[in-house]
Order: C-alpha cells, then sequence, then structure tokens
C-alpha cells in the first residue's frame, strides 16, 4: 500500500482517489481543464486543489459516479486502471457505497518528484492503492537444447553474402546494351 499523502517517485502505477465536494459547474469547469490539458507540469486549479506547486493534469480522471452507467467505481478502478482486485477488497464495501464526484490522481502526475500533498478543504482521500507486479517464476528448461550458459556460447558471424562474377559481368553487358540502344534511337531520331 502506498502513503495516501506521499508520493513517491519509486511507486510505480499506484493511484488515489479522492471525493470531490463541488456542483456540477465546477466539475465541468475542471473537466474542460483536463481536456485542454497537456502533458507536462503546471501550476492552476488542480495543484491548487491538491495544495502542490504543479501537477500534470493528464495523469488525471475527474467525474461523477454516475458516468459509469451501471459499471461502477471497483469495476473501474480494476478493469480499466489496472489495480489487483486484491489490493482493492478491504475497501470495496467504501468504493461501490461512494456516489459523487471523484479524482483519480495517478502517481506519474508529479513527473517522477517527491511531493506532499495538502488537498483543499473540499477534497477528501477515499483511498490510495498500488499495482503490485506480479511475483516471477521462473521454471527451469527442461530441453536438451537448453544445456549449457548463454555466456558459453559463441556465435560465428554470418558471412556477407557475395554474388558471382559472372552476374556483375551480365549486369556490365545488359547497361552497355541499353547504352547502345539509347543512342543509337538519339542517333535516328535526333
Amino acid at each position: 500500500m502506498i502513503d495516501p499523502l506521499q508520493v513517491r517517485p519509486d511507486e510505480g502505477k499506484g493511484l488515489r482517489l479522492f471525493s470531490l465536494d463541488v456542483d456540477r459547474a465546477e466539475r465541468e469547469r475542471l473537466q474542460k481543464i483536463l481536456q485542454a490539458a497537456e502533458p507536462g507540469l503546471a501550476a492552476g486549479r488542480l495543484a491548487d486543489l491538491l495544495g502542490v506547486k504543479a501537477v500534470d493534469a493528464t495523469r488525471i480522471e475527474i467525474f461523477h459516479t454516475e458516468d459509469l452507467s451501471g459499471f461502477g467505481l471497483f469495476n473501474y478502478l480494476v478493469k480499466a486502471n489496472g489495480l489487483p482486485e486484491a489490493a482493492l477488497d478491504h475497501d470495496r464495501a467504501r468504493i461501490d457505497a461512494f456516489q459523487g464526484t471523484v479524482m483519480i490522481l495517478f502517481s506519474r502526475a508529479f513527473h517522477d518528484q517527491h511531493v506532499t500533498l495538502a488537498p483543499a478543504a473540499h477534497v477528501s482521500l477515499i483511498g490510495a492503492w498500488d499495482e503490485e507486479p506480479p511475483e516471477l517464476e521462473f521454471t527451469p528448461l527442461r530441453s536438451r537444447a537448453a544445456v549449457g550458459t548463454g555466456a558459453q556460447m559463441t556465435v560465428d558471424p554470418a558471412a556477407t553474402p557475395t554474388l558471382p562474377r559472372w552476374f556483375w559481368g551480365a549486369i556490365l553487358f545488359v547497361a552497355l546494351a541499353i547504352a547502345a540502344i539509347i543512342a543509337g534511337l538519339k542517333g535516328t531520331f535526333g
């Protein structure tokens, strides 16, 4: 689990979910800011909401939970944002019950900087989660061809393919024949 209000550069694919106590007009204003946003850190209304100097608005989503039309906020976090279901299970009831405007803040919104969030009074943290990479299992190969290590193998560089001399002679003959035909045509029509 990630620290809710401390964004670290090594977080990976984490996100924080906030509720926004805003009316429809303010939500639409914020969504217009997001639609016009370009990648890069910038000061402004969104940075003020989070209590930071600058934020990359392309790494933020703001919407009303009604916009998910039956899909549900929990499913959106899992299926659309790649969070493991197990990471959210202990918060599932709270996430499913929430109705209103939410803001999703992705950890990469600060371009690998360490940032302390100080959300505005009408911005409340619902939760913070990180996508934990799956444990990798390396099963040894059983094929006889897999015996040995890559460091012990040597590969002979492939010889540069060469064309036979007769090929080059044929090319020269064709080129000279074409040149003679063109010269003859120039003499006839020229």
